[in-house]
């Protein structure tokens, strides 16, 4: 029962993102898509007729009014909105701790026995009475052990060749590991990456560049260089290396109304686009670049001379076009950046911390201020991964808080403590308010017309004498 307990107390911020994340890839054509009417209720439709992994591995089918209603959410209210809502009945499932352990163990038992089969199963033994266990009950019992639904078989594929009809509608990202290695300023000898993106309308290569590493980080770097100079694709096509299927990625995507595509498990070759113009690079560039190392310097120069003057200059033989000019004549069909839209904001990538008592917090095997305010809260840092002297920024609930500073313990030995974290901020500009006052200037005037009567009362006695 401990570790059902664990899921009653609610969904963290990292299970709603996932949940989200899970919804979008449901939407599929329908983030960013152009659509005539009556399309959204038949792309519900075919979603509605796949089997779906769902974020706790189980896989099943989702109904149509179900998918429908993320897409005018998300259309509404964008990735926040299809977040979920913490639930008012996280508690018990109302199982009898004996029988909800019974439950779990049939079900790892034989992962392929249904719900109702167990519940049949369990009314049959004498272990539940009839009319005891409601499917939902025991769907939430499973579920929240990660054992809801049955084992999922494995997809067919078929290969077809296919072209998108204008640029920004798919945009295809990968990397290619060059056999010789380079010079580095340095004089070490490096190997290095070269990471690329493919507009598969036009065959046209927005960006593409050699770095030392092709992570998360190095990946999203190209992604970013495109999106700032050209706007946002429609969807991003990719393989599932791990820098494709990072947390962050994921993430950048959706709030971009951009729908995020993987291949196949073990299927990269899926990305047919790419993976030929990696062919005719080798062809054409490294076939041609000497037997010893050369500096990487000179290897980006040839790259981009090859790219500019013959690549992106000749017909291609799939679009019957130059990839530069084809590009160009359809490139309206991007879609521009949100207007007001802090693209390295967006871009952070984010950890969770806990501040400690003395209000600092871990990072980069050693620690960081931040406001004391956040002692023994949980907080999420973003920090770029490309700029290591960036400091991180802190964040709570979606919102900034405060940024982060060098910890000085020298500095902290002279610095005055606020004995009280609910004293007043120096820094606010006066309210003018004074609530005693106000109470005072009530009191005297309920209190006047009493001191108008006696006042009355000796005047009288007066006149009497």
């Amino acid at each position: 029962m401990a570790a059902a307990l664990r899921y009653d107390e609610g969904m963290d911020d990292k299970t709603k993102q996932d949940i989200a994340l899970f919804r979008i890839s449901v939407l599929g054509p329908l983030v960013g898509a152009r659509l005539d009417h009556g399309d959204v209720i038949d792309l519900c439709r075919e979603a509605a007729l796949r089997d779906w992994e769902f974020p706790d591995g189980t896989v099943g089918k989702i109904a149509v009014e179900t998918i429908r209603r993320w897409h005018y959410a998300y259309q509404h209210g964008g990735f926040a909105a299809l977040m979920p809502d913490d639930r008012s009945d996280l508690g018990s499932t109302g199982i009898r701790a004996e029988l909800a352990d019974l439950i779990l163990r049939a079900k790892r038992e034989r992962p392929r026995r249904t719900i109702p089969r167990i519940i049949r199963i369990l009314v049959w033994s004498g272990r539940a009475k009839e009319g005891e266990l409601s499917k939902s009950a025991v769907h939430r019992l499973l579920e929240r052990h990660h054992i809801s639904g049955r084992p999922r078989v494995g997809p067919t594929a078929e290969r077809r060749s296919w072209l998108h009809e204008f640029p920004g509608d798919l945009l295809i990202g990968d990397s290619l590991h060059p056999r010789q290695k380079v010079v580095l300023p340095d004089g070490t000898l490096r190997k290095v990456y070269m990471l690329s993106q493919i507009d598969c309308a036009t065959r046209y290569v927005p960006e593409s560049f050699f770095a030392l590493h092709e992570d998360a980080a190095d990946q999203e770097k190209g992604l970013k260089l495109v999106l700032r100079v050209h706007g946002r694709w429609r969807a991003y096509y990719v393989d599932r290396g791990p820098a494709y299927i990072a947390r962050s990625l994921r993430i950048i995507c959706g709030g971009l109304d951009m729908r995020l595509l993987h291949t196949g498990k073990g299927d990269a070759a899926a990305k047919g686009a790419i993976e030929r113009w990696h062919r005719t690079w080798r062809e054409e560039v490294e076939s041609e670049l000497p037997d010893h190392p050369i500096p990487l310097s000179e290897l980006e120069a040839k790259h981009r001379a090859w790219l500019a003057c013959d690549y992106h200059a000749r017909v291609h033989s799939t679009t019957g076009r130059a990839p530069k000019e084809h590009w160009l004549e359809l490139c309206h069909h991007l879609r521009p950046l949100p207007k007001g839209l802090d693209l390295d904001a967006h871009f952070l990538h984010r950890v969770k911390r806990t501040v400690s008592k003395v209000g600092t917090v871990r990072w980069g095997g050693g620690r960081l201020e931040v406001s004391p305010d956040l002692s023994e809260r949980e907080v999420e840092l973003r920090y770029d991964p490309n700029d290591p002297d960036m400091l991180p920024k802190v964040y709570v609930e979606g919102r900034f808080v405060c940024d982060t500073v060098p910890l000085d313990l020298y500095r902290n030995a002279h610095r005055k403590r606020r004995r009280d974290l609910g004293a007043p901020d120096p820094t606010v500009e006066p309210t003018g308010l004074s609530p005693l006052d106000d109470l005072v200037r009530e009191h005297q005037r309920l209190t006047t017309p009493l001191s108008h009567l006696a006042a009355k009362e000796t005047d009288d006695e007066d006149d009497d004498e």
